[in-house]
């Protein structure tokens, strides 16, 4: 709930620019991403394990440095140095707690459109306290880009060095974040993650037209509904599925970062592109389950599909058919 009031405070200073001033984030074009955001958080909020997590945070905090301590944060909590009374900590939480309406998504929603003055004035302890603390995040956000960019200019410099120095040993720096390669292979696959329930490797756009609500985030566009309608398949039909398919599942290996891989058949030809992975796949990170662990991949005839009948880019076709 801190970091939703402080959004909120930021976005009601921001507001009050012209949009091209304002910072990355807050800007018009990053509002309904906000939007969703916020009424997202209904989802993945308990305010027990909130509490839990920020108490711990703050005992970690309070131990160190007190030259890193942030003064006004020390007198919002009662630290003192690196002392710290818990039990005035937990009635300073429960106070907090008790006394918000953040976790309501209606305020939150209303609260995107108020002004910093209408902020200031709250009895939300949670604004309160991002209020106080603004001053000081505002000085750690120009530190930061300061850090930014003197890193933009030393990394060519140090890049440069570890080219030559891998190239001195014969070895390559892979172009990867992690200066890692990032391949990996497997088959393509449906999965059974509970008794009685097997989902199918690949999805259709059948699927498309039963999700269709007309709402968002389920309201396909209106050509695309009426392509699949006339069954406007063209060369993209594959008869074992009956008509498109839209997605596909493998036992691939994948993690963050992935996303937009190119997902290659045993041929090299280009069959699909991944972009994200299954609820069992959540901890894959840690430990890949074969039975359960899926990467899902959009199917590459989907794609063209879409360009060639629905958007009319036949050019673009062609041009990747050369």
């Amino acid at each position: 709930l801190y970091s939703t009031a402080r959004s909120l405070y930021r976005l009601s200073r921001e507001s009050q620019k012209p949009d091209a001033e304002r910072e990355q984030g807050y800007q018009e074009r990053d509002l309904r991403r906000m939007r969703e955001r916020m009424t997202r958080l209904d989802r993945t909020f308990d305010p027990q394990v909130d509490r839990a997590i920020w108490r711990e945070l703050l005992l970690a905090y309070a131990a160190s440095p007190v030259d890193q301590h942030v003064a006004e944060y020390d007198a919002w909590f009662g630290i003192n140095g690196n002392q710290v009374d818990t039990k005035k900590l937990d009635a300073r939480l429960d106070e907090m707690y008790a006394g918000t309406q953040l976790g309501e998504r209606e305020v939150r929603l209303k609260l995107m459109e108020a002004k910093p003055e209408t902020l200031e004035q709250s009895d939300d302890p949670f604004m309160q306290l991002a209020v106080k603390m603004f001053d000081t995040d505002m000085a750690f956000e120009l530190e930061d880009k300061e850090l930014d960019g003197e890193f933009s200019a030393a990394r060519p410099r140090y890049m440069e060095s570890l080219i030559a120095y891998r190239d001195s040993l014969g070895q390559a720096v892979y172009p990867d974040a992690n200066g890692t390669l990032r391949v990996t292979f497997g088959n393509v696959g449906g999965y059974s993650p509970k008794d009685a329930v097997y989902f199918t490797p690949f999805t259709t756009v059948a699927g498309i037209m039963e999700k269709d609500t007309g709402v968002d985030p389920f309201d396909a566009p209106k050509d695309l509904l009426k392509a699949i309608s006339e069954e406007d398949f063209g060369q993209y039909r594959v008869p074992s599925v009956g008509s498109v398919p839209v997605d596909f599942l493998s036992n691939v290996d994948t993690t963050g970062g992935n996303s937009g891989s190119p997902t290659l058949n045993a041929r090299g030809e280009l069959v699909g592109l991944l972009f994200d992975g299954t609820y069992e796949s959540i901890i894959s990170d840690w430990d890949f389950l074969p039975d359960l662990t899926r990467s899902i991949h959009v199917d590459i005839r989907y794609a063209l599909w879409v360009m060639e009948h629905v958007d009319g880019a036949q050019n673009l076709v062609k041009e990747l058919n050369r």
